[in-house]
């Protein structure tokens, strides 16, 4: 179905006229936008001494005459009950640089700013939380809204019929785009907050506004700014300062030689093969050269995330490779480092890098539960009425325009951890503090610069203390900031399948109903538990009980990350009887104490291992293989930053 765009031609100029119509070089900025929309039915709208004037300049657009911002919600609310696909909602006069539509992305979206370019908006992870418009304002803003909003087809429905609730005096000329906008959020229809902060953009008012954003636009440079727009801006700081710093124009290159993101992430995983060989070998110099291999790996694992940016070239498919392979190679560089501590140091490191492991796994469990319950607790959170100024009681703040990077959405006022929480914001606002929080979680940057420096100087052993000192650290980090947010929550159980389909039950545990507010720590304890027994066992064994054990574990990771990305990617988890024909956690702890009862701890481990990579990973690549011809638009993002 065709887009259809509805461009608001009524925003007044200061001589008098359209802001639409100033002049801007030979042509205007309602002309210059038309032709930015070619390929969708475009609909202006415009008042009576404006109407015929914009249809003789635009004979291709249909020209709705409009008296008032009232008969302007009307034409909007006709046009969304007729027959087609999705709205595109923006201003005339927006001048901006690449399309409008270039980075909306696909669903209910709208374009958001760090910059004050027009009304504040609260987000997170990627969600408008909060809207404001002439009328309403916004409490803990985080961003402001481009003035370009998406409505999906399947939401134009119910946008029909909200703006019939909308009403105003006749002589009012509001910012329409933005109340939309608001109507839709309070509503309560989700709308994606997609990133335009390297994207140009103006609105120009007068003649000079116009040459000012006219000289502005012949300086912009399309290509940096798309490279730029390519790196998050959420990553830790090891890959913010010294990997994204360079890795951008390796990404440009690589588009430039006709490279995928797909291609990229194959050449990181070899390389991550080659650096864990490197580490097997156990001299000083096959160390080093493991540790710069590693590097370089890494370096590439962020490239293909930035090329599938730069390129717009998303895939499902291509996150789930992604993600995959960034632990598979991580686990290899473990068990890397374990031999080459064995051949090179006469060091059994191989508990070490079983508990290391265990503990990333755990953390990244505890992680992904808590973050899918936050992020529904938000979105469910109840939206004010319309008519309420004020997306919370009291009056408006006295800078409304201040971002606030912690929304408080959903917390209690009073409270011992309500108020940890606050101080814990203010501890926000000294330099460099933002970084050295980033750097405590340990995220994927700071792990792998960890492995490469302590294994290139130092021995492997050290360097398993390191990730296992720093893991932990981290870890208590986070678990007591997730378990302060969830007791000054105000909302009570979340229901999640996602949390559900990440306990990996079996025929026994499946009976087990878990509820409450603190359910998101069940799959990261039980995964503690599951790996923890299994480690014990193996150590209470003789022989090769450990190495068996370590492949055991990293096949049961694989197993459950990849849980999580077919939960986010294809919606919903492995078929049930994977669990149940491997024994669900439950019954893997049982077989494994069965095991060393008999004494074939180490036999029954490694075909266990054997037998369930075969389950786990022919069902998925099964699986991937059926969905990647049904791929849909994917928002493309490394599972893994500074935010972890």
């Amino acid at each position: 179905m065709t887009t259809r765009a509805i461009v608001f031609a009524t925003a007044p100029a200061e001589d008098g006229g359209i802001a639409a119509a100033l002049r801007f070089g030979d042509t205007t900025p309602l002309e210059r936008l038309v032709a930015q929309l070619d390929g969708a039915e475009v609909h202006v709208l415009a008042r009576p001494m404006f109407a015929s004037a914009i249809d003789s300049l635009l004979p291709s657009v249909v020209v709705h005459v409009s008296e008032n911002s009232s008969s302007d919600l009307r034409v909007v609310a006709e046009l969304a009950r007729s027959p087609g696909g999705d709205l595109v909602l923006l201003p005339g006069e927006l001048v901006t640089q690449p399309t409008p539509l270039d980075r909306l992305g696909g669903g209910t979206a709208a374009l958001t700013r760090d910059e004050p370019t027009g009304f504040p908006v609260r987000a997170l992870a990627g969600q408008v939380l909060s809207a404001s418009s002439d009328y309403h304002w916004v409490g803990a803003p985080s961003a402001f809204f481009a003035s370009v909003l998406r409505v999906d087809a399947a939401d134009v429905p119910e946008l029909a019929s909200t703006l019939t609730a909308v009403a105003f005096g006749d002589s009012e000329e509001p910012d329409l785009v933005s109340l939309i906008l608001t109507v839709l959020v309070r509503g309560g229809t989700r709308v994606a907050a997609r990133d335009a902060r390297t994207q140009f953009w103006a609105r120009p008012r007068s003649k000079d506004d116009s040459q000012h954003a006219a000289q502005g636009l012949a300086g912009y440079d399309e290509d940096r700014a798309r490279l730029d727009a390519a790196v998050k801006s959420t990553d830790g700081f090891f890959t913010t300062f010294f990997v994204s710093s360079y890795s951008r124009f390796v990404a440009r290159a690589a588009a430039r030689i006709g490279l995928t993101p797909n291609q990229i992430t194959v050449l990181s995983m070899c390389l991550g093969v080659l650096a864990a060989a490197g580490f097997a070998y156990g001299h000083r110099w096959s160390l080093i050269a493991g540790a710069v291999l590693l590097q370089v790996a890494f370096m590439f694992d962020c490239v293909d995330g930035q090329l599938a940016r730069y390129t717009r070239t998303f895939s499902r498919f291509g996150a789930w490779l992604d993600s995959v392979f960034d632990r598979g190679k991580e686990y290899l560089v473990y068990a890397g480092l374990a031999i080459g501590s064995v051949r090179g140091f006469g060091v059994n490191a191989w508990p070490l890098a079983a508990a290391a492991l265990s503990l990333q796994t755990v953390r990244h469990m505890l992680e992904f539960s808590y973050w899918d319950v936050h992020y529904k607790a938000l979105a469910s959170a109840p939206q004010p009425p319309l008519d309420q100024p004020g997306d919370r009681p009291g009056p408006p703040p006295e800078q409304d325009t201040a971002l606030v990077r912690a929304p408080a959405a959903i917390h209690n006022e009073g409270g011992t951890a309500a108020r940890a929480l606050g101080i814990s914001r203010l501890l926000d606002k000294p330099p460099g503090v933002h970084w050295l929080k980033k750097m405590i979680v340990f995220p994927i940057g700071e792990r792998f610069a960890a492995i490469s420096l302590t294994a290139a100087l130092f021995t492997p052993r050290t360097t398993f203390i390191v990730l296992l000192v720093w893991g932990g650290i981290g870890g208590i980090y986070s678990l007591s900031a997730h378990l302060m947010h969830t007791v000054a929550r105000r909302s009570g159980h979340i229901d999640s399948s996602f949390v559900t389909a990440l306990r990996d039950d079996g025929l026994l545990a499946c009976r087990l109903q878990l509820r409450g507010r603190f359910s998101w720590l069940v799959p990261g304890t039980i995964r503690a538990l599951e790996y923890g027994l299994l480690i014990l066992t193996a150590a209470l064994a003789h022989g090769d009980a450990m190495r068996a054990c370590f492949a055991l574990l990293a096949v049961l990771a694989f197993h459950h990350y990849d849980t999580v990305y077919r939960l986010r990617q294809q919606g919903a988890p492995p078929p049930a009887w994977v669990s149940t024909a491997t024994g669900g956690w439950e019954g893997r702890i049982i077989l494994a104490f069965v095991a060393l009862a008999v004494a074939v701890t180490t036999a029954g481990m490694a075909v266990a291992a054997v037998l369930m990579a075969i389950v786990f990973v022919g069902e998925s690549v099964w699986s991937w293989t059926r969905h990647a011809r049904a791929d849909g638009p994917y928002t493309y993002a490394d599972e893994e930053d500074g935010n972890e």
